[in-house]
Parts: C-alpha cells; sequence; structure tokens
C-alpha cells in the first residue's frame, strides 16, 4: 500500500518486509471475516489486518514526509505518488471487471456487461470505491463485496495532500507545524465520529497515524536540538499523545498499536536482513494488498460446499495472491516507476 517503497536507499534495511509482513496480516485477518469466523484480536487491541493497516499508515507517514523533504516540488512529488499507486490498481480493478465478474457472476455474460453497476466500478481506479459488481460473490460469506481492502487507498492518498499542504508552509518552523497539524488531527480522531459516526472512525485514526509517522520521520533525519521551537514542537506532541492515548472510544488500544507500530518500523529501519528477501523477490507488498481480497473471496467462492478447511482456504489465497503480487510488481510497478523524475536526493533513512 505504501506509495514510497520503490526510493533507493543509502542503507540497507528491512522495510519491504515489513511492508509485506503488514500485507499478509491483512489478508490472514480476512481469511476469517470472509469465512464468517470470528476475527481473532492482535493482543486486545485490534485485529490482526487492523494492525497491518496501522503500520502501512504510520511507515507510510514517515517515507513520504521524506519523500517531500527530499525535493518539495508538488508536480514531482504527486507524479511519483501517482506512479506507485495508480498503475497497478488500474490493472486490478481491469481484471476485476473483465475477467473476475463474467467467470464468478451468476449473470449471463451479456447482462453483465449490459447493466451500468459493472462499468460504474471502474471509477474505483479514481478512487471512488464500488463494493459491488452485479450477482458476483452473492452467496459468500460476504456477500457481494469484491475488495473491500481498497477504503484505505483514498484515505492515504488524502494524506500525501496534507504532505504537500503543511510542508509548503513557510513562515512556521516544520516541527511546529508538522506538531499542531498531528495534534489537530489526534483531536479529529478523538472527537470526529461523534459528528460523522463510527464509520468515518477508521479513517480519521490512520490519518493521524500517517502523521505520527510523519513526526518520527522529522524526528529522525532532522538534527535535534533543544530550541525553542523544538521545545514547543515537543510539548505539542506530548499533548497530542496524550489525546491519542486516553480520549476516545478506543483511545488505549490505538496508542498501544502506535507504540507497536513505531517499534517494528523503528527496528526495521536499522536491521538489513529483510533486504536479502526481499531484493530477490521484489516489492510485493502493494500488489498482496491490493489483490488478496478479490482473491480470497474467489477462493471461498470455489470452497463452497466442499468443505475445506479454513488453512486450505489461507493457503490457497496466500499462493493466488502472492502469485499476483510477484507478476505485478515485475511487469507493472517496477516497470511504471522508471520513470519517476531522478531530481530527489538519495533516501537517508533514520538509520543511515
Amino acid at each position: 500500500m505504501n506509495a514510497s517503497s520503490s526510493v533507493k536507499r543509502t542503507k540497507k534495511n528491512s522495510l519491504d518486509l515489513l511492508r509485506l509482513v503488514a500485507a499478509t496480516l491483512v489478508l490472514y485477518s480476512h481469511q476469517f471475516a470472509l469465512l464468517g469466523a470470528p476475527d481473532p484480536s492482535f493482543f486486545g487491541w485490534n485485529t490482526f489486518g487492523g494492525a497491518g493497516v496501522t503500520i502501512f499508515f504510520f511507515l507510510s507517514g514517515m517515507l513520504v514526509w521524506s519523500s517531500w523533504d527530499r525535493d518539495p516540488d508538488w508536480g514531482r512529488f504527486f507524479y511519483r505518488r501517482s506512479l506507485r499507486i495508480f498503475p497497478a490498481l488500474w490493472v486490478a480493478v481491469a481484471l476485476t471487471v473483465l475477467l473476475l465478474g463474467p467467470l464468478v457472476s451468476t449473470l449471463p455474460w451479456q447482462q453483465y456487461f449490459g447493466t451500468m453497476e459493472t462499468w460504474r466500478y471502474f471509477t474505483t481506479a479514481a478512487f471512488i470505491n464500488q463494493h459491488n459488481l452485479p450477482g458476483v460473490f452473492t452467496e459468500n460469506f460476504y456477500p457481494r463485496v469484491v475488495n473491500g481492502s481498497l477504503w484505505t487507498l483514498p484515505v492515504e492518498f488524502l494524506c500525501y495532500v496534507s504532505v504537500a499542504m503543511v510542508g509548503s508552509l513557510r513562515r512556521a518552523p516544520k516541527g511546529v507545524t508538522i506538531a499542531v497539524n498531528l495534534l489537530i488531527l489526534v483531536l479529529l480522531a478523538s472527537w470526529g465520529p461523534l459528528l460523522t459516526g463510527a464509520r468515518f472512525s477508521p479513517h480519521f485514526e490512520m490519518i493521524a497515524v500517517f502523521w505520527w509517522g510523519v513526526l518520527y520521520g522529522y524526528c529522525m533525519l532532522a538534527p535535534w536540538r533543544m530550541t525553542p521551537d523544538n521545545k514547543m514542537a515537543l510539548s505539542l506532541a506530548m499533548l497530542a499523545f496524550l489525546f491519542f492515548a486516553f480520549v476516545g472510544e478506543r483511545s488505549f488500544d490505538r496508542a498501544a498499536m502506535l507504540a507497536c507500530a513505531a517499534c517494528l518500523v523503528h527496528i526495521a529501519c536499522r536491521v538489513s536482513v529483510g533486504a536479502r528477501l526481499t531484493d530477490r523477490v521484489g516489492d510485493l507488498s502493494y500488489g498482496m494488498y491490493i489483490f488478496a481480497f478479490p482473491v480470497q473471496q474467489m477462493v471461498v467462492y470455489w470452497g463452497r460446499g466442499q468443505n475445506w478447511s479454513w488453512g486450505l482456504h489461507f493457503c490457497l489465497s496466500m499462493l493466488g495472491t502472492t502469485l499476483l503480487a510477484y507478476a505485478s510488481w515485475h511487469l507493472v510497478e517496477s516497470w511504471a516507476l522508471r520513470y519517476k523524475p531522478k531530481t530527489e536526493r538519495p533516501l537517508k533513512t533514520p538509520a543511515a
């Protein structure tokens, strides 16, 4: 899911592996829900899928802020982000509509392609998410939903917009600006659902987690001295954490999950063992994320009435998703990234 995984690094780390683990956590969690089984808890703080998404957003905040800091140009910034997100998403949406849909729909193919709902699904490629295709997965445990994971993509892209907006402010010190923005977003995560309803609670929470990642990236990359500006930024960040940990419906759980994600990212920045794996196979995390849900729904569809075990469903889903993610990286994503602008300075991760 993260839009910065392809940036060349000055020092090997395990960030790509951590992203792959996060994508696998989401797939693991969804396997229970898609089979109508209770979703296991991640230390009582969240589901495993929620844990994976939290890791994604925190890590994305750190890396996307680093990308902006290296080259604060709106055009090149969004061109890079778009090259990372859209090509694989467009392929996933096209395959879903043109191949998966007619293969499993209960409607004849003429009626399937003659229905407006079918063509409306293509708006998902522009972040106007549509959940259903006509006649598809109507008898599954999670009926009619084709790709429930894609709700995070427009949220993440909104985070990119906020990075460009905040990063463009010149009058206030960067650390203070980041901390003020973080505090505002934490307050929205705490009280926003009271106004909009619980449906958007994960959206507010993940935007706040993204900006915790931005703050982490800023602190690790900038020389830290206890200047008055930095003292102000630190005070605002501490206030934001108090709100994040003690105000809101699931305040302690989200604070614990934030701390877990931050620790994992901190370790991954400093350990190079993960690169030995991901350098060989490529960065499969984004492909895993966007293809897993429809693959899992397909496996559930094929296994209906076959008495397949949860383990067999999971293994078949992992196999199919991994193959698609591998093809996506080598045939689509890495090809698209060749067109990235080359003007930004080399990435320095916090360990570099």
